[in-house]
């Protein structure tokens, strides 16, 4: 069995709102709970203590923690790497979304309807290609919304979507409602709050998550160009849309930005990731 594991990310700031994280074999928990405990071991860092992106003031990361911030969070990358997680997430630009724009919508109702939205997309794509490809099944869990009742709606609405599909996905491989959990006790989600927190900051220009982003790249769920014998793709533009979602569509333009250096370096073809030969090298397209 697969499990997608969800956290959120708002930049208040840029009105940006992101849900998201990474998919693993139930094989793979155990020891990567281990090693994820050995890592903050080794940073010093309290067996209690929650890992987060953006900790509060009064955090143990910020008041007490004497290591480098930047330097953990990219070793915490590399475990996930190690285990050959992949990450799907979706990110919005409420200010672009239409009932903001057309109907005057709170930041509080907008962030509402995105979130049942991002979970949909998730599962879309949590179902097809992740689950259908490794011909498994999977839940998803997620860390406890901001609310309690929307919370509920979108468990309601999400579990709806499972079990009738959406336009663009039937749900076979999805074998249950989304459980949502305290990230606090759950080192997974821990994880996947550091993964979109990264993705979100990268998008509002912070050069603190852009300097981890090239770390997380490689991670991300590709399209599968299903039924072609052979293929080469740039590396972002496999990536967005299936691993990465950006909303509104021309917010996808700040995506591609965002691969630069991971479409300098690599290309996506049917043998996999292959290393670009030189920058001039034109023999994958």
């Amino acid at each position: 069995m697969k499990i997608l594991f969800v956290d959120d990310c708002y930049r208040k700031d840029k009105k940006y709102l992101g849900h998201g994280g990474f998919c693993i074999d139930t094989g793979s928990l155990r020891t990567l709970a281990s090693d994820f405990s050995k890592l903050k071991e080794t940073y010093g860092i309290p067996h209690n203590i929650e890992l987060k992106w953006s900790p509060s003031k009064r955090h143990y990361l910020r008041t007490d923690f004497e290591g480098d911030r930047q330097k953990l969070y990219k070793d915490a990358i590399l475990l996930l790497r190690k285990y050959k997680a992949n990450i799907i997430c979706a990110v919005h630009s409420l200010e672009e979304c239409y009932g903001v724009k057309l109907h005057r919508w709170t930041m509080k109702r907008a962030r509402l309807w995105v979130a049942k939205q991002q979970f949909k997309f998730l599962a879309e794509r949590f179902e097809r290609p992740f689950l259908q490809e490794n011909n498994d099944v999977g839940i998803i869990i997620a860390d406890h919304y901001s609310d309690k009742k929307g919370e509920t709606t979108i468990i309601e609405e999400t579990n709806l979507a499972v079990i009738f599909g959406t336009r663009f996905q039937k749900f076979q491989k999805i074998c249950m409602l989304p459980l949502m959990a305290r990230s606090k006790d759950c080192p997974f989600l821990q994880l996947a709050d550091l993964i979109i927190g990264i993705i979100v900051c990268s998008l509002a220009n912070s050069e603190y998550a852009i300097s981890l982003f090239d770390d997380l790249a490689p991670l991300f769920l590709k399209n599968p160009y299903e039924g072609a014998s052979t293929f080469s793709s740039l590396y972002s533009a496999s990536v967005l849309g299936f691993g990465l979602k950006l909303f509104p569509r021309n917010f996808q333009l700040l995506g591609t930005s965002l691969f630069k250096e991971t479409d300098n370096k690599y290309v996506w073809t049917d043998e996999g990731v292959k290393e670009r030969k030189s920058k001039n090298a034109n023999q994958y397209g």
